[in-house]
């Protein structure tokens, strides 16, 4: 899924809990601050999500100064979802002049992709095939990555080198460990890693972005999906929609930072407090759905049809198949 992916560290997370000299809990939020080290605010309330997630004052137009863990966080995530110095796509502020424009020509071409591969054309049976049982999980990888690849570049090719190049910027977003981290950087790893995903289409971020995130995601549904395709009496009642359901995974956070001190949700923060979505968690059942594409914010998906449309392709032509047989 075309969106931003920041995940949330266990260690870190331990670390401000130690530290913490106040913790407010709100209605789904819990706020973690210590002046000038920590002011971090996690939401786990799909309404106070939604709200937050268009809320002005609450933004991706990032400042340079604040806490000390705050601007570490995000020192991470810049460096690590960025390529020569300019961002990915999923990382633009609300006011960045290019975003919206761009957004709004590659939603609307997704969306044509979207019509068609959801009645399940010939082009999805290798993930069919995997589907019912044929392949390895390395095979998925290379597959998934091909797939999303070429809706930027029709011709592109998934390697091994470029699922383990995806790898290796998904490892250092969630990872924890400062000299692994910091052995990357000198080594220049991180940085080959995402080069070598941007040669692939044409040095397209957003798909550079959508080869990383959008594959593990997309990966895990499919995982899900096999186990679905596995079970005898369950894939001879259930619907296609409700398979879609069960195979949509989203990010497990997205961040936000406040541009000007006020309160939400009876939460209050300040300039260069960072919220922390926790859509992971929030967006499970068929309420919360929308979370997983982040339909009504401003920052939606641009695959928020594309992904439905491509699960729900996969799982027609395998249940005709299993049907036949």
């Amino acid at each position: 899924m075309l969106k931003e992916v920041i995940h949330e560290s266990g260690a870190q997370q331990a670390g401000l809990e130690a530290i913490s000299a106040h913790r407010m809990i709100a209605h789904g939020m819990k706020r973690t601050y210590f002046p000038g080290i920590t002011d971090i605010i996690d939401v786990t309330d799909p309404a106070v999500i939604r709200t937050i997630s268009n809320d002005s004052r609450l933004d991706r137009d990032f400042i340079s100064h604040g806490p000390v863990l705050n601007m570490q966080r995000l020192r991470k995530v810049l460096r690590i979802f960025s390529l020569n110095g300019k961002l990915f796509q999923p990382l633009l502020p609300r006011t960045d002049p290019s975003r919206a424009a761009a957004q709004d020509k590659l939603w609307s071409r997704l969306n044509a992709k979207a019509d068609e591969v959801k009645h399940g054309p010939a082009q999805l049976e290798p993930l069919a095939e995997w589907v019912r049982g044929i392949g390895t999980a390395e095979k998925l990888d290379l597959l998934v990555q091909q797939t999303i690849g070429r809706l930027f570049v029709e011709t592109l090719t998934a390697t091994e080198e470029s699922v383990a190049a995806a790898r290796v910027v998904l490892e250092a977003a969630s990872s924890s460990n400062v000299l692994r981290m910091l052995g990357w950087r000198i080594s220049g790893r991180l940085e080959r890693a995402k080069t070598l995903l941007a040669s692939m289409v044409n040095g397209d971020l957003t798909g550079v972005i959508a080869m990383i995130t959008a594959r593990q995601l997309i990966v895990n549904g499919l995982h899900k999906m096999r186990q679905l395709a596995d079970d005898p009496a369950l894939r001879s009642s259930i619907t296609t929609e409700a398979v879609v359901d069960e195979c949509l995974f989203a990010p497990a956070t997205v961040l936000r930072q406040a541009k000007t001190a006020a309160e939400v949700g009876g939460c209050p923060f300040r300039r260069g407090s960072l919220f922390i979505l926790e859509l992971g968690s929030t967006s499970k059942g068929a309420a919360n759905r929308d979370l997983v594409f982040l339909s009504q914010s401003w920052s939606r998906c641009l695959a928020e049809k594309w992904v439905p449309a491509l699960l729900g392709g996969v799982w027609t032509r395998v249940s005709a198949t299993l049907h036949e047989s």
